[in-house]
């Protein structure tokens, strides 16, 4: 019963993953239309029914419009692997349990700022309040003994601040980091908490790190990467919700 429950919980995934990857294209354009019943950027002829199957229809595709013959985005295929993968690993930690929909509610959103980020390199503040209202509902709860994080009402406060004020300041003064980022890590703290929210941020900046050093080697275009970090601050919260506790017990 329980892989069943994971094929299942696995396989919607990826099907929301499909609408998510599709939305990150469409809402930031206003077509709306384009997340049921998507379309070529380049010539603007409705695609096949048949390549929006999950995951089948990107290899249907292979990449390009039957149309024009112009290479395809990936994301919606992202979306399908990345959220498939992220509700499975949800499940396997807390259950079917309130913090489980929370979770993966947050973590829709994360990969759609995500592929939103790297398409148009924007964080809508739509999705940024989403997020938010979970960090509220969050600490509110910790103020009683129903809250279900564990976590004291300081601990989410001082997590909103605790990486968002210091990315402000450098922000400020060097204007190496976009509003989005520092938007992002304080809806993030705030629901987080402060010790998920340094060790996400860590895992974020230090996986960012390696993707520029990759770039570095890989690229050759004098040196200057722009690296969105939506995505890594997004990927290093994820890995903090599912595993974030453990590794404050292995260190502390």
């Amino acid at each position: 019963m329980t892989v069943l429950f994971c094929f299942l919980i696995a396989l919607v995934g990826i099907v929301i993953g499909g609408f998510l990857g599709r939305a990150s294209y469409a809402l930031p354009r206003g077509e709306y239309r384009e997340i049921l019943r998507p379309k070529c950027p380049f010539c603007g002829k409705p695609l096949p029914v048949k390549y929006s199957i999950p995951l089948i229809g990107f290899f249907f595709s292979e990449t390009r419009c039957p149309h024009c013959g112009e290479k395809r985005a990936r994301s919606v295929f992202m979306g399908e692997i990345l959220f498939g993968v992220a509700c499975l690993l949800l499940y396997l930690v807390y259950h079917f349990s309130y913090l489980f929909f929370v979770y993966a509610v947050v973590a829709g959103l994360l990969l759609l700022l995500s592929l939103i980020d790297l398409d148009i390199q924007e964080a809508p503040h739509g999705l940024l309040l989403a997020i938010l209202l979970f960090g509220v509902m969050t600490f509110v709860f910790s103020f009683f003994d129903f809250s279900l994080t564990g976590t004291a009402w300081w601990e989410h406060l001082v997590g909103a601040f605790v990486i968002s004020l210091p990315l402000f300041i450098v922000m400020m003064v060097t204007g190496g980091v976009g509003g989005g980022d520092v938007k992002l890590m304080f809806v993030l703290g705030l629901l987080l908490g402060y010790k998920l929210t340094l060790i996400g941020f860590l895992i974020g900046i230090v996986t960012a790190a390696i993707a520029a050093i990759l770039l570095h080697f890989l690229c050759d275009k004098g040196g200057k990467y722009p690296i969105p970090l939506v995505p890594f601050l997004s990927f290093g919260a994820m890995v903090s919700l599912l595993c974030g506790n453990a590794i404050i017990e292995l260190l502390f």
